[in-house]
């Protein structure tokens, strides 16, 4: 280090003189340059603290400059930050110490020595941690005989080529398996063997190894035979597993976990490269290190052992252990990480809780109090408010049902947004996706808006799970379920469902006892006729006589023949609305060769969805998760080679059962409204006030034990056991910090006795409790999540009539909440944490009394046995479901209308009794309609004359000549749109920029900026951004800007406006139109390619006509900002296929011709 060093204080005056390091901050900031472990409480200021500590480094080391700094996170978007950060800070550091050192001269004789100078053009690495490891591959990957070309495999993708393997699997793995099951079991199994660095051959050695010690205690019980049977169904799995590393192979991909595993045995077997990579970087920061595999420490431990690395992470924030990360990647760090014994100043920790107010950190303490026990080396510090933190509010409540649970969350958010109208950010965490639903539409039904985020909580909106049922049943006819809910969709009354399920029976006997898994399918296709009872099922049957009816087949007595009555007979409306349904699924059959999208906008319309969302009088967002979901499927279709419907559809059932959901189209948090989410979802994300939703038992901790009392143990759990898609506990690489498995059969009569005693007494009870603490490590991270205030609340019942406990986690907040206030009670003052006092006077000590008395009230009376039992029997269910509030405005709004049908005089002329409601724009729309239908009824040809149209509508009569002279007679006027607002504030921009740049003089502001909320204004830097990256912007010259122009085509005038015209630096031109939507692939509509490419060829015409210029010398494209994409009249044509290269005059004559 050089003489004159800068201190952590002095760079932080550098950057921003208004903040102040603590003296833990300092304490990481100045850790001399070797292996250092920070264990960093929840929102203690992580990632601010290790850009200072680039920076000092960067100051004060000789050998590290900024391009020698690498920084590893988990995702993309947390890289982007760290950089970011990084970037903006070295600059002003290069800045300030420059400035200081230029004074430092003029002002002191002694220039000799000097201090390091920083070059601001220097950038460090930052990436994630898969990122690097196929750095690695792609760089290094020729050492081991790879090919260093090879592609990523997406996540859609590893499910495809899955799907299409188990769909051609030769014999079927297990008599219980469905394929979808067998996929993500597969799936799942293959993670974790690269997450543990297991290959095929080493896991069917130690899975069976691990077999015949399970054999060895018998089968003579249900534990010990499942338990078996689970490992044997693993091993049946690695069949498959090695055909989908094959075909990985063959086809030249890889997936995450391949890169890992490749980049590890390069490390391993070419010591050259960790030379070279340690040469590279001087200093690296390993951040969420306790989300680390085991693989990934492999990896890392090899390159930067008793390097400069400082791993930054929380032991009670490591919620993915399902997902592979380690149990002991913190606690292990110093272990792999330094080949001498650790000093104590090597492991440092953040406790400054910057985000939370005080009594959000009373609760959060007090749940993660159990968790620091299990740690030793690296226990995470009890975290202490920061100097700008206030008293905050945490509210408690546990009601009798879910009902009263989401009526107290709707009066707890109404609360909020009443007290803080604007800007005030709230957060709904969930531990159950099913909860998503049912708390949307109470919020929305109070006018409150909602934004539901992940893809797994899209899937549970009403409209999305119709249409994914819709795809379900075209893809196998044996989706029962999902055919089940479209028949409910249809309103079919439950007599009429039970008829059709038996006459689906009926023709399942008829098969000759063949078993047909699409039997309720055929039965939909071929209904039976009006009138039909099960009684007369063999009526007409000339094989009555043959086929023997088990008792299981014969249906049970109604309640009708019970009591002497007629049997009940297939209704009329519900024969048509089978029928319906039926004619409606094969017109989806017929389309299953067609594109993914399309197949789902086609399914959409055909089955009414879309209609039914488009008509929603309540604007409960059911277009909008209609619009989500189709985007998640273009997502899906345009990252996968081979897409099919049935990948699809097991890409869909992942989503479903990940925890936190798959990782779907990005979609950007709108602040102005409740967001709906995960637990898991939540991390690394914060709110003004935050929800915690179901803290009930067995809810949140989640188990499938019987609830129990919060003190009690945590019930016992057999997890991995009776799991095959998991990896045994004793083949895992951090096995050694898991309980032991150590089989003991010694307290039995038999083997399989003491066994299954063993399991249950014993390993189940250790297993409950690992498994409790990854919940509780969850708790931790749910409720950290809040700036000022929190609601933590469940309720005795959810969907069943089972009581649920309270969970341990709201009963510790609420038992910490009584301490905290009886204590200030009792001193009459609370201490902070900066060492300030606050005295309490007698009205809030009163208060205090209060709020203690009030805590213990909030857990309501349980019902009790009598009255679950009562409740029970008095239940009756109606069905179908009574419909929900869209569908009842709809129905009386149509009720209205009939009315009013019954009052109008018959004989009275239409256009008579329009006349006389007024010149309203309704009344004009009804009237061109009527004449529309009246002129489509006639012979009469409609003449409009037209010799000129507007640019944008020349597509649009090439497309349908009909509609255009429709359009064009009577023109309806759209809705405009907040995307629509946000473009033309865009091309405002831009045309501002281009005169800027061409040096004309057009400095003033862009109009319409500040209509735009936080989201808008974000995707528009977004948009900016990508807009100064473009080649064409930065080489290029503009000549022409939002040139208007009009041109001849086929006798027709057409006008119009050229949004940019460039010379690019060979001296071409190149027409540009920006676009903020998305850019169009293989699987765009061919509609849409034609429109774009008739815009881009009326551009070229009109700019050759306006110059002189031949057409073949002009380049027109596309320049899709939102995705940094551009796309030319050639590439359209590629997309598009024949007929985009044909001549415009010529298209538009035929047209005409035509009409």
């Amino acid at each position: 280090m050089t003489q004159l060093a800068y201190s952590a204080e002095e760079i932080q005056r550098l950057i921003n003189p208004k903040i102040h390091p603590t003296p833990e901050q300092i304490k990481v900031i100045e850790s001399p340059l070797h292996p250092l472990l920070v264990v960093a409480g929840a929102g203690s200021g992580k990632t601010e603290t290790m850009a200072m500590r680039v920076l000092w480094a960067v100051a004060n080391e000789p050998n590290i400059t900024a391009s020698r700094v690498l920084g590893l996170t988990f995702t993309k978007k947390a890289a982007g930050e760290l950089k970011d950060r990084l970037r903006s800070r070295l600059k002003k550091l290069s800045i300030g110490i420059g400035a200081f050192e230029q004074e430092k001269a003029s002002n002191d004789d002694d220039s000799s020595a000097k201090t390091k100078m920083i070059d601001p053009h220097e950038e460090p690495t930052s990436m994630t941690y898969n990122a690097f490891a196929g750095q690695i591959v792609s760089e290094h990957g020729l050492r081991i005989g790879l090919n260093p070309d090879v592609i990523m495999l997406s996540q859609a993708g590893s499910v495809q080529l899955m799907t299409d393997i188990m769909t051609n699997w030769p014999k079927r793995l297990d008599e219980n398996i469905t394929i979808s099951s067998a996929v993500t079991k597969a799936l799942s199994l293959n993670g974790q063997l690269g997450e543990h660095g297991l290959s095929i051959e080493q896991a069917r050695e130690q899975l069976g190894q691990f077999g015949a010690e399970l054999t060895e205690v018998g089968d003579s019980n249900d534990d010990a035979r499942k338990v078996q049977e689970r490992n044997q169904l693993r091993i049946a799995l690695l069949d498959p597993i090695a055909q989908f590393q094959r075909r990985k192979r063959e086809l030249g991909v890889m997936d995450f976990s391949d890169q890992l595993t490749l980049a590890t045995r390069i490390v391993k077997t070419v010591p050259d490269v960790v030379e070279q990579i340690r040469k590279e970087y001087g200093l690296v920061l390993l951040d969420e290190f306790q989300d680390t595999s085991v693989i990934q420490m492999e990896l890392l431990s090899t390159l930067f052992k008793d390097q400069a690395v400082t791993a930054v992470g929380d032991p009670n924030q490591a919620i993915y252990g399902w997902r592979g990360a380690s149990a002991s990647s913190l606690e292990s760090f110093m272990e792999r990480f330094c080949s001498e014994k650790p000093k104590p100043e090597q492991t440092l920790t953040l406790s400054t809780a910057w985000r939370n107010d005080r009594q959000i950190l009373v609760c959060a303490n007090e749940v993660a109090k159990p968790l620091r026990s299990h740690s030793h080396a690296a226990t995470s510090p009890v975290l202490v408010e920061s100097t700008v933190a206030t008293e905050g509010d945490v509210e408690i409540a546990y009601e009798a049902d879910r009902d009263a649970q989401i009526a107290h969350v709707v009066d707890y958010v109404q609360r909020l947004r009443d007290t803080h109208p604007h800007g005030w950010e709230i957060g709904i965490l969930c531990r159950k996706k099913s909860h998503f639903l049912p708390i949307d539409r109470a919020l929305r039904e109070h006018g409150i808006p909602t934004q539901v985020l992940g893809l797994g909580g899209l899937l549970e909106q009403p409209v999305v799970a119709d249409l994914r049922a819709a795809l379900e049943i075209t893809n196998s006819v044996d989706a029962s379920p999902a055919l089940l809910r479209l028949l409910v969709r249809e309103d079919i009354g439950a007599s009429d469902l039970r008829l059709l399920g038996q006459w689906a029976s009926r023709l399942n006997r008829k098969s000759r006892g063949t078993p047909y898994e699409g039997v309720l399918l055929s039965a939909v296709d071929s209904p039976p006729e009006v009138g039909w009872t099960y009684a007369n099922r063999q009526a007409g049957s000339s094989q009555s006589g043959s086929v023997a009816e088990s008792a299981n087949d014969a249906p049970q007595e109604s309640d009708a023949q019970a009591e002497g009555l007629d049997a009940p007979s297939f209704s009329e409306l519900g024969y048509r609305r089978v029928l319906r349904l039926g004619e409606r699924l094969r017109k989806l059959r017929s389309l299953r060769g067609h594109g993914l999208v399309e197949l789902a906008e086609r399914a959409s319309q055909i089955m009414g969805i879309l209609d039914d969302a488009i008509a929603d009088p309540l604007g409960s967002g059911a277009r909008e998760s209609l619009d989500a979901f189709i985007d998640q499927i273009a997502g899906y279709e345009s990252s996968v080679d081979n897409p099919t419907l049935a990948g699809l559809v097991e890409w869909l059932n992942v989503a479903e059962s990940d925890p936190a959901g798959l990782k779907g189209v990005d979609v950007q948090p709108d602040p102005s409204a409740v967001q709906i989410l995960t637990v898991h979802g939540s991390k690394g994300l914060e709110w003004d006030s935050v929800i915690v939703f179901g803290m009930s038992d067995t809810i949140f901790p989640s188990h499938r034990s019987k609830s129990v009392y919060w003190r009690d143990e945590p019930p016992a759990q057999t997890g991995w056991v009776m799991a095959p898609e998991e990896l045994p506990h004793p083949l895992r690489g951090d096995y050694g910090d898991l309980p032991p498995f150590n089989i003991d059969v010694s307290n039995g009569r038999t083997p399989s006795a003491g066994f299954s005693k063993w399991l249950k007494t014993a390993y189940g009870p250790e297993l409950g409790a690992h498994l409790e603490r990854e919940e509780r490590r969850l708790a931790y991270v749910a409720m950290t999540r809040a700036r000022h205030t929190q609601l933590l609340i469940g309720s005795w019942l959810d969907e069943s009539k089972t009581l649920r406990n309270p969970s341990r986690y709201l009963m510790a907040s609420r038992h910490a909440m009584i301490e905290d206030f009886e204590q200030i009670l009792a001193t009459g003052q609370v201490v902070w944490a900066n060492g300030n006092v606050d005295v309490k006077d007698g009205n809030e000590l009163q208060e205090l009394q209060k709020r203690i008395d009030g805590l213990n009230d909030v857990i309501v009376e349980a019902p009790t046995p009598e009255s679950l039992a009562q409740g029970s029997e008095e239940e009756t269910i109606h069905f179908p479901f009574e419909i929900g509030p869209s569908r009842q405005a709809v129905a009386k709004g149509a009720q209205r209308v009939r009315q009013a049908q019954a009052e109008l005089k018959t004989d009275a002329d239409v256009f008579e009794l329009l006349d006389a409601l007024g010149e309203s724009q309704r009344v004009k729309d009804v009237t061109a309609l009527i004449e529309e239908h009246r002129l489509a009824s006639s012979k009469e040809t409609m003449v409009i004359r037209q010799d000129h149209i507007p640019a944008t509508s020349v597509s649009k009569m090439l497309e349908d000549i009909d509609a255009f002279a429709l359009d064009m007679r009577r023109p309806m006027p759209a809705q405009p749109s907040d995307s629509a607002t946000l473009g033309t504030i865009f091309h405002a921009w831009v045309e501002r920029q281009l005169h800027l740049a061409s040096a004309e003089e057009r400095d003033e502001p862009v109009a319409g900026i500040e209509t735009l909320d936080e989201h808008e204004r974000a995707r528009l830097r977004h948009m900016q951004d990508n807009f100064v990256e473009l080649p064409i912007v930065q080489t290029g010259t503009p000549i022409a800007i939002e040139e208007a122009f009009s041109v001849k085509v086929a006798d027709i005038s057409v006008n119009g406006r050229i949004d940019a015209v460039f010379e690019d630096k060979h001296g071409k031109t190149i027409i540009v139109d920006w676009k903020t939507g998305r850019a169009p692939h293989k699987n765009t509509k061919k509609e849409t390619l034609r429109y774009y490419a008739t815009q881009l060829r009326l551009y070229r015409l009109a700019w050759s006509q306006l110059t002189g210029l031949a057409e073949e010398s002009i380049t027109p494209m596309l320049a899709f900002v939102d995705t940094n994409t551009t796309v030319s009249l050639d590439d359209l044509v590629k997309l598009g296929g024949a007929g985009l290269e044909k001549s415009l005059e010529d298209e538009v004559k035929r047209t005409l011709k035509r009409a």
